[in-house]
């Protein structure tokens, strides 16, 4: 089964109108039928002229724009190459290279589209039409929107709505900025401008736009769980563009109808919602959209919950963890933690001196590996849904083996050692949402390491980047204790060690400085969101700031007792013990010089990494071992794991 990334939402593109001149009275009819959005007519009226007309500019270009509103795009791209072929005028190739690149962009080619964008703007430019300069900056923001480059897209849109004088014409562009906010995941904001544009659209009788960006506010709605309201737009968008025979966005309407009823647990209905969205992409060439569909409706059929665990072998010792694993729409994983335990062992002790482990920390280890499998196997976890990794914080020991062997011949279970890579990867699909996956950094601050990593996609493969500091939590504890002074010592080593390599890291690849978002996971990212925001301690995201960092820093070393006894009186009782419990985890995994120089670490990679001009989120339920139960179990078909 793959991997759910997040639905491509269906969009409103702003496209500029060219009132060409012409005398022919079959071609007369196609625009008039087109500006009175009656596009089945204008399609028969176009089609009369086509071929009364073969070589003529207008009857194709008419023709091209009316099959593109109906979602016919073979036939639009057809007679739109038609029309540009047929003329060298730099007018009309400015709007025939726009709606080629709305039709490229339709059917989900989205370099061919910005070309053709790109083309357009240029020729904008050189005849100083402002108007249409906002139109095809509004369309190559829509790209980048989809390429998930949206502060680059918000710029785009920002600039085409300076340059637009047609109020009408805005709405589109609200449209398009809701959708990037919705990616955000700023669902109320992109309900406001959806808002916005339906309103500007209904105000000049534009009520085919309208019904369009209804759909949009209908799925807005579903992913704030609003079902009501969702149910209500999608409907009602539905309704208005079958009126005007507008196929594409009929599709479209039923799309979210089935991703509702999915998200209310109807799969019945859903499947029969969805199968009519893809029958009806798939006529009319929207073969991005017919595979997104059927991805969904395969999802859906082979949608199922199980049980995995996963036993961990780092540098602190022996930890597992059991999850309920479950599809969660377009969104992520629903995951519902069912066991956690730790038992802390002396496998790191002596490592660093000897490179390797010592018998009795083997002996020790593995044994807690055992209890902590059975322990898993009285929770009823299948013996097949089990697993055992070492992190990388202890791969490259040399005597390895040696650990390998014990295990299994106490488990019965081989260990995998992981890679940096590995990590990165399964912390990614464990902790991102999967519309998060190509724009944002990945940042894990273990116990004896620290692996920070994105993904990007070239070509057709999914390719891990990744960087490792020799230094975690507990590790940079134990290093910064050999010195005279302690502070002294982390100081010293963060800036000779740590901020090196991060500045050369980011020069190399630069997408470490620039992605926008940053997911931020392991024991001292749990740590200060605890201790710092006891009242998010049921929230699956929590966002944090450098200056959270940098406080909670400042404040275990001045008043470490204030910080790990955080005033809870304003919590609701039930809140207040969960929060309680959790604090009292993290006073029995950290000591106070473990959350300083765990502190000073993350905020040694925020003030290198530019944390304050970036969003962090810290996933409370993700980690690289729920990525890795996730891929290898759950989604063990998923590309990314086979590439």
């Amino acid at each position: 089964m793959k991997k759910a990334f997040s639905l491509l939402l269906i969009i409103l593109s702003l496209l500029a109108f060219k009132n060409f001149a012409f005398a022919q009275p079959e071609v007369d009819a196609c625009y008039n039928f087109y500006k009175a959005r009656d596009y089945k007519r204008a399609i028969e009226a176009g089609k009369v002229a086509v071929q009364k007309y073969p070589n003529n500019i207008d009857a194709h270009y008419c023709l091209g724009i009316s099959y593109r509103m109906v979602g016919e795009f073979k036939l639009a791209l057809e007679h739109m190459k038609k029309a540009e072929r047929l003329t060298s005028d730099k007018e009309a190739l400015m709007h025939i290279y726009n709606r080629l690149g709305s039709i490229y962009w339709r059917m989900g080619y989205l370099d061919d589209a910005l070309l053709y964008y790109s083309r357009s703007l240029s020729l904008a430019r050189d005849l100083g039409n402002k108007s249409m300069q906002a139109t095809v900056l509004n369309n190559i923001a829509l790209i980048y929107d989809n390429k998930g480059e949206f502060d680059k897209a918000l710029e785009y849109y920002e600039e085409s709505l300076r340059l637009e004088t047609d109020e009408k014409a805005k709405a589109a562009t609200y449209n398009n900025i809701a959708f990037v906010y919705e990616n955000k995941g700023d669902y109320q904001k992109a309900v406001e401008y959806l808002q916005k544009a339906i309103e500007i659209s209904e105000r000049y009788g534009d009520y085919h736009g309208a019904s369009m960006i209804k759909v949009n506010l209908g799925n807005a709605y579903r992913k704030m769980k609003d079902y009501e309201k969702a149910e209500k737009y999608l409907l009602e968008g539905l309704e208005g563009v079958k009126k005007v025979g507008d196929k594409y966005w009929e599709a479209s309407g039923y799309y979210g109808l089935g991703l509702l009823y999915r998200d209310k647990g109807d799969k019945k209905t859903a499947k029969d919602y969805l199968t009519r969205a893809y029958n009806l992409y798939k006529s009319i060439g929207a073969e991005g959209d017919a595979k997104e569909v059927l991805s969904e409706i395969q999802k859906l059929e082979k949608q199922r919950v199980a049980v995995y665990g996963g036993v961990e072998i780092g540098s602190k010792g022996v930890k597992a963890q059991a999850y309920r694993i479950g599809l969660k729409g377009d969104e992520f994983y629903d995951l519902q933690e069912v066991f956690r335990e730790s038992i802390n062992t002396t496998i790191i002790a002596g490592v660093k001196e000897t490179g390797a482990f010592s018998k009795d920390g083997i002996e020790e280890t593995a044994q807690a590996v055992k209890t902590l499998i059975e322990k898993l196997k009285e929770k009823g976890l299948p013996e097949d849904n089990i697993f055992v990794v070492a992190s990388s914080a202890i791969s490259s020991v040399k005597n390895r083996d040696e650990l390998a062997k014990r295990v299994e011949e106490l488990t019965g279970y081989k260990l995998e050692f992981l890679t940096v890579n590995d990590e990165v990867l399964f912390g990614i699909a464990g902790a991102v949402p999967p519309k998060y996956f190509y724009n944002s950094v990945f940042v894990d601050v273990g116990s004896g390491n620290t692996k920070i990593g994105y993904l990007e996609k070239v070509g057709g493969s999914i390719n891990v980047k990744s960087l490792e500091i020799p230094y975690g939590t507990v590790s940079l504890t134990e290093r910064a204790s050999k010195g005279k002074d302690f502070r002294t010592e982390l100081v010293e080593v963060l800036n000779k060690e740590v901020e090196p390599v991060l500045k050369r890291e980011a020069q190399k690849n630069p997408a470490y400085l620039n992605r926008q978002n940053v997911f931020l996971v392991g024991g001292i990212v749990w740590a200060i969101t605890t201790l710092q925001k006891p009242g998010q301690v049921e929230e699956a995201y929590v966002k944090l700031s450098s200056l959270d960092i940098r406080n909670f820093t400042l404040a275990v070393r001045q008043n470490p007792d204030r910080v790990l006894n955080p005033d809870l009186s304003k919590l609701k009782p039930e809140l207040r013990d969960k929060a309680k419990k959790q604090i009292e985890k993290v006073k029995d995994v950290f000591s106070v010089d473990n959350l300083y120089a765990g502190g000073m670490l993350l905020d040694s990679i925020g003030k290198t990494l530019n944390f304050e001009k970036r969003n962090l989120i810290f996933p409370r339920y993700g980690n690289w071992l729920v990525g890795y139960v996730v891929l290898r179990g759950y989604l063990e078909e998923t590309e990314a794991v086979k590439k």
